[in-house]
């Protein structure tokens, strides 16, 4: 009898099996106590992070789930997960890898755990860091790479990411990028190639994303910080809880050759490359008399191509539809493309006393104004919400309300606009 071994079982256990093999080195190499969850080897950490949905959501016009028309849903999912394990090989050079995935949900049950990242990083001064592998540094604005697990809200913002998914890995490339501080300076510049993730489809008059092996992606972002100094890290947090005193103003670009391709008139195919640019500020008051202010806002200008538009649904489970409406079916939101967009986040923190189950609570405010070149009227999405915090970013629960127009398919705003709930609970470990 023959047995066929599926590509996610060799995919799942090639990683595990390089996991246990590196841990079990270590574990006789360097065997330690566990100490508070921070180290368990004195050259290795550990951390994640999870997060589970429970949602109400509205449909976009002609969506399907496995062929019943439905208008609207509720579902349970896991919208995310991290493993991580970082380490130094010496004072001069350190490494990451990180497993994880998105959107385990009724449409994908059973999504293997992928590679995210695996880099290292050598430290050639107390001024420059160089990395390389495949990492999520980036250029453009604060939330290019924006962190999922320290959000001010339900999820990220996706303004700043016109490739995401299509020439990227969930924000992460092949990279080697300089980063560092120099004072008050904390700079990112990166050179990278654009993945090969773009499926074939048929060209019109309006830009869509296209591969070409020869292009080129290149990034930088610079923000100078008035207060306190941020951690430099990659991706960028959206609320520290009162924990830290900082603004900081930054402005970044991004520019990839041959990007994107669309049709003349008379059916002659133009090639077109994409240039970003942002600017941005971020203020978060420490935490005085138990409560405190995060503010951030932005102006971004995406050139994609002529009437590039990215539609994008966050942890969709619609399969199929009849695309009545420009956006696409299930939860689909034109969150970026050619055109200028701005970008608004306030948050309000209040601390209780530290004997109490919940140790503080953060309403907050999103709202994103977008006018791309591809619609006629200028759209704006809205979320609220609150985050009941039982340990920071570590354990707390979000409550998050979001609302988005229904664009049709003459790029005219439909009177009517879609809604979706979340109560979402998000863990931490580090």
């Amino acid at each position: 009898m023959i047995f066929k071994i599926s590509k996610d079982f060799r995919q799942g256990y090639v990683i595990a099996s390089i996991i246990c093999i590196f841990g079990i080195h270590n574990l006789v190499a360097q065997p330690k106590t566990l100490n508070k969850g921070e180290k368990i080897l004195s050259s290795l950490s550990i951390n994640g992070s999870g997060q589970l949905w429970l949602r109400y959501s509205d449909l976009n016009p002609g969506t399907q789930i496995n062929n019943n028309e439905v208008q609207d849903f509720w579902d349970i999912s896991v919208r995310r997960y991290r493993l991580g394990f970082k380490g130094e090989v010496s004072d001069k050079i350190d490494f990451a890898l990180l497993l994880g995935n998105n959107n385990i949900n009724i449409k994908s049950p059973n999504t293997s755990p992928i590679l995210l990242e695996l880099y290292m990083s050598y430290k050639l001064s107390d001024h420059i860091i160089i990395t390389a592998g495949k990492n999520p540094w980036t250029g453009l604005s604060r939330y290019a790479a924006p962190s999922s697990s320290n959000s001010l809200g339900l999820d990220v913002n996706f303004a700043s990411g016109p490739f995401l998914n299509f020439q990227d890995d969930l924000y992460r490339k092949f990279s080697i990028a300089a980063h560092g501080i120099a004072g008050k300076f904390d700079y990112r510049a990166v050179l990278s190639k654009p993945m090969n993730r773009v499926s074939s489809s048929s060209l019109s008059e309006d830009a869509k994303l296209t591969y070409n092996p020869n292009a080129v992606y290149t990034s930088a972002y610079v923000k100078y910080q008035f207060r306190e100094l941020e951690p430099s890290t990659p991706f960028s947090g959206g609320t520290y809880h009162g924990t830290k005193n900082i603004l900081n103003i930054g402005a970044g670009f991004t520019s990839q050759t041959k990007s994107s391709q669309s049709l003349t008139s008379q059916n002659d195919t133009l090639t077109h490359g994409a240039r970003s640019f942002a600017i941005d500020a971020y203020y978060e008051q420490a935490l005085t008399n138990n409560h405190s202010w995060t503010l951030y806002a932005a102006y971004i200008n995406h050139d994609i191509g002529p009437n590039y538009v990215r539609n994008l649904a966050a942890n969709n489970i619609a399969d199929a539809g009849t695309s009545i409406s420009f956006n696409g079916v299930g939860n689909a939101i034109p969150v970026n493309g050619t055109g200028d967009i701005l970008v608004f986040q306030a948050g309000y923190l209040q601390k209780f006393q530290k004997d109490m189950f919940i140790e503080g609570v953060q309403p907050y405010f999103l709202t994103q104004y977008s006018d791309l070149e591809k619609l006629e009227d200028p759209i704006m999405l809205y979320e609220g919400g609150v985050s009941f915090l039982m340990n920071g970013h570590n354990s707390k629960f979000v409550l998050g309300y979001q609302n988005w127009p229904v664009v049709m398919k003459d790029s005219s705003i439909k009177n009517s606009r879609n809604s979706l709930v979340v109560l979402m609970y998000q863990f931490k470990f580090k």
